[in-house]
């Protein structure tokens, strides 16, 4: 059947209105989205943190533009080419994930981040030349191997993940089991949506209706919010990085970097510290071992 585009569209108003309102039903689903946003609101420190991250990011792309350009004289290494996307891609996938949870969707949101952290590390592994970028890109004498590729790929992780997170990484025997329990944690929502799948027991028992339209759970969204500022942190942590050799970045951006540091080591200490749970402290630990940037550090490849 062939429809112009005016008909098409006219066909789909027709079986969507509900109660005289066009496309009524999908109201249901934005305003509980909108109820949903409003909740978070109460979560001030969790957003103040948030925001400011972003503020700063966004201010050192444009130093980086402004700033720092204008004063490279020497080539940079063909590596810095692929690490600022990388870095960039990350502080996109943040703040996507964000925005997904903030709108009532914060177990979706929850397994953005876990793709978000594993290029992270990838990333930093590079930088402290654990790896290299061609490796993690899958780069072989013949990019039309796609089975080399494909090996060259899963090979570096699994290696970069060895010494990054498991047994050859230097990190105390707690901490690894910590990582292990939170990367667990991780496949059990993204391979099948288990944790999803628990709000629809009183759905499966015949007690409730079936939950389709968002609500919020503070359970639910404090499982995103943890795992979001842990990975924020590292992902601030690789920012300096972008500060060309010999061209640093201006002594009050340096000072706002250590101020969101210790922010979001507050905020992710808190977990052990206030609530007694150690994957806090597990997290501290990994960040600073593999982690190991500051204000002060220049890309080093």
């Amino acid at each position: 059947m062939k429809l112009s585009p005016e008909e098409f569209v006219k066909r789909l108003d027709a079986i969507s209105e509900s109660d005289g309102v066009p496309y009524g039903r999908a109201h249901l689903l934005f305003d509980e989205e909108q109820k949903h946003q409003q909740e978070i609101l109460h979560y001030k420190g969790y957003l103040a943190l948030s925001d400011a991250f972003k503020c700063f990011f966004l201010e050192t792309v444009e130093l980086i533009n402004t700033v720092c350009r204008p004063k490279v004289t020497a080539p940079l290494s063909e590596f810095y080419g692929i690490f600022v996307p990388h870095l960039a891609h990350g502080f996109q996938s943040l703040c996507g994930a964000e925005r997904v949870a903030i709108y009532g969707y914060p177990y979706h949101a929850y397994t953005l981040l876990r793709n978000t952290f594993d290029n992270l590390v990838l990333t930093s592994a590079a930088l402290q030349k654990v790896t290299d970028f061609y490796s993690i890109e899958g780069i072989t004498p013949d990019p039309l191997d796609i089975a080399a590729v494909k090996k060259l790929r899963k090979n570096t992780e699994f290696e970069v993940r060895r010494k990054m997170t498991g047994i050859d990484s230097g990190l105390t025997q707690e901490t690894r089991d910590e990582l292990a329990k939170w990367d667990a944690l991780f496949d059990f929502e993204v391979h099948g949506a288990r944790l999803s799948l628990i709000s629809a027991q009183g759905w499966m028992m015949g007690q409730e209706p079936l939950p389709v339209l968002p609500k919020f759970e503070e359970m639910q969204f404090a499982v995103f919010l943890n795992r979001y500022c842990e990975v924020a942190w590292m992902l601030h942590r690789l920012t300096p990085a972008i500060q060309p050799p010999g061209v640093p970045l201006p002594a009050a951006w340096m000072e706002k970097w250590r101020i969101l540091d210790d922010s979001f080591e507050i905020t992710v200490h808190s977990l052990t510290q206030q609530l007694g749970k150690k994957i806090g402290a597990a997290i501290v630990e990994l960040v600073k071992a593999k982690f190991p940037f500051n204000e002060q550090s220049a890309f080093p490849l």
